[in-house]
């Protein structure tokens, strides 16, 4: 970890002393511009390709032809299979292979979907009441539950919606979002069936992002559906029984998984794959030359990904890999530092004062963190375009985020800079004796990727730069952060690392699911008050704004509220986001046809795994 911070910091002087320099504005823009600082639009906008490296996907759907064997892998396995309840990384792209929701997310197409839209699933339609409260679906007709017992390939109906929502209600891992008996301010009073065809519904009042929660294929939320059976013949911890695409056929602890495509599937024309092959390879540095090999066919979230840096290098190494431009996109910033407001060593939590927060955002050297992690130099040397993001208190959404670096943030734009100074200011007038000792908690594990720990030692080590005093505290994720940070609203001492996947892709939902105070205790809220007592009050204008979004149909005036909500949380910094990101590469033998073409469907996590087919003429099937 010491060689690893020394190098960031390193490259971080070594630009700040050109900058300073240089004594003009056309080095200084220069630079700013290839570490992502400069311009109206953010950096890299508008840049081109002159690398020679990059395909552009190809929509090949007409020719496209069932069969083959996909090869894939996981870093982890599951603890068990029942998504419909417990949250689980290791889970989340099996769950949408085998299960199936009334709806899914609308992908793009050669482009980040934009969350906003469903099409139809195991629900062929569905409408509104007038005053928005009631949601009806048409359930398709002649879909079928894997034929396996003691399901045994029954056809799916509305009692099989009822019992996943009585189960979900009763025991879901993030039933206090949805359900209303377990959280006042949650949107879903009732599920009903008024016959074998259709399903009710009840809200407790309009809720713009209702269809895409029943879209999330991500474990522990409301959009999986499961067989009536499920704990009453069928243990769905030991195996999966859905209508999904694909069947699990096999799964080997330790080993890995093997999937086969469901000759019942409704959807006649999709999945195209015959088998997934999924073995479990922990290990970055064993699956990387499996790739290379092509035993590995493609790198995708929820899949194997080659790390930023090695994706050029891995390119030339093996000259038949297709490389492809990758946009990341979403509300959610997936690692964020979430502040405990309980005592630490017999005083008040730090964290309560405004001043604490902001010094640790004015910390971070995004530039840095962005061009490190991002390989941002390295990729631009090779003449590869590459755009970036700062995160401020969402990730990246196209139109939805604001950027800080443009004049339209406002003077809060002032807390995403790079200012030591300012934040060893702000601390000493704080804490004029200096700061209280505290623990800096991240998951031990590596399931949010092989940088995650470097990333760590890098935003500790700026934080203690400023005056900050931390202890670095790994903990397990399945002992001690899900049961002691996640649902604990800030009751916990220091700092945590915080992730969890939202209850949908929507961004209002995305801010109902962290800083909403009447949230209840959901998998991801803060917890946070605005009069720094500690209580988990929340602050009456981030309610307001989340509020109004939440009622608002029309997504122009919604946009504007999160534009404002944004801007105010850049002052309050209640959650401190990691500092962004920047546009990538990813890569795929040529046999992946389809491949980054639709983004966003939520049967895959997002990887479009559903629509992708093999094309047995090209490499690795075959060398010719």
């Amino acid at each position: 970890m010491a060689s690893y911070w020394d190098k960031v910091l390193d490259k971080r002087v070594s630009r700040r002393r050109a900058l300073a320099a240089s004594g003009g504005l056309a080095m200084g823009a220069a630079i700013l511009s290839a570490c992502g600082g400069g311009g109206e639009e953010g950096g890299g906008g508008g840049a081109k390709d002159t690398s020679g490296l990059i395909t552009t996907p190809e929509d090949t759907s007409k020719s496209a032809k069932r069969g083959g064997v996909f090869k894939t892998t996981l870093t982890g396995e599951p603890n068990h299979f029942d998504g419909g309840i417990q949250g689980q990384i290791q889970l989340n792209v099996l769950n949408g292979l085998a299960y199936g929701g009334l709806v899914q997310n609308k992908p793009g197409v050669k482009e980040p979907s934009s969350n906003t839209e469903v099409v139809p699933d195991l629900a062929e339609s569905w409408e509104f009441s007038p005053d928005k409260t009631e949601l009806t679906f048409k359930l398709r007709q002649g879909v079928k539950w894997h034929n396996k017992p003691p399901v045994s390939g029954r056809l799916f109906d509305s009692s099989d919606v009822v019992a996943t929502w009585k189960r979900y209600e009763a025991k879901g891992g993030n039933r206090a979002a949805n359900a209303n008996s377990v959280t006042a301010s949650a949107p879903i009073l009732s599920v009903t069936a008024p016959d074998a065809k259709t399903v009710v519904y009840k809200l407790k009042e309009p809720t713009s992002f209702i269809l895409q929660r029943l879209a999330n294929m991500v474990t522990g939320e409301a959009g999986t559906m499961m067989p009536r059976e499920t704990e009453s013949g069928f243990d769905p911890k030991t195996g999966q029984i859905g209508t999904g695409g694909y069947i699990q056929d096999k799964y080997t602890p330790s080993v890995g998984s093997t999937y086969k495509r469901n000759p019942d599937y409704w959807n006649k024309t999709e999945p195209y794959f015959d088998t997934i092959e999924i073995p479990t390879i922990p290990q970055y540095a064993t699956a990387l030359p499996q790739f290379k090999a092509g035993s590995i066919y493609a790198s995708y979230v929820g899949g194997f990904v080659v790390q930023a840096q090695d994706v050029v290098a891995t390119k030339k190494d093996t000259s038949a890999l297709k490389m492809y431009k990758l946009q990341p996109s979403g509300a959610n910033p997936s690692a964020m530092v979430g502040f405990g407001w309980l005592p630490i060593g017999g005083q008040k939590s730090p964290f309560l004062d405004v001043r604490v927060r902001q010094a640790l955002a004015l910390s971070y050297d995004r530039d840095a963190f962005i061009d490190t992690f991002g390989n941002v130099a390295a990729f631009e040397a090779e003449g590869l375009p590459v755009d970036t993001q700062y995160f401020t208190s969402m990730a990246y959404v196209p139109d939805v985020s604001l950027d800080p670096r443009t004049k339209e943030f406002g003077e809060n734009a002032k807390y995403y800079t790079y200012d030591p100074a300012e934040a060893k200011k702000l601390l000493s007038a704080a804490y004029p004796s200096g700061m209280p000792e505290f623990p800096s908690q991240y998951i031990s594990q590596l399931f949010f990727g092989p940088d995650f720990h470097r990333q760590v030692a890098v935003l500790d080590g700026w934080a203690t730069e400023v005056g900050f005093k931390l202890t670095p505290k790994p903990i397990d994720y399945n002992i001690d952060y899900l049961p002691k940070i996640v649902t604990q609203q800030g009751k916990f001492e220091g700092w945590a690392y915080r992730f969890g996947a939202t209850s949908s892709l929507d961004s209002v939902d995305y801010f109902v699911w962290r800083y909403w105070s009447k949230a209840g205790a959901t998998s991801g809220a803060l917890g946070f008050d605005v009069g720094g007592r500690g209580d988990q009050s929340g602050d009456p204008e981030v309610d307001r704004l989340i509020e109004k979004a939440k009622a608002e149909l029309d997504v122009k005036k919604q946009t504007a509220l999160l534009h404002d909500l944004q801007r105010y949380l850049g002052k309050m910094q209640y959650g401190v986001t990691r500092p962004g990101q920047a546009s990538g590469f990813t890569l795929a033998w040529p046999a992946v046809a389809n491949y980054q073409v639709f983004l966003g469907d939520s049967r895959g996590i997002g990887s479009g795994i559903y629509t992708w087919w093999l094309d047995d003429t090209k490499a690795p099937i075959t060398k010719a």
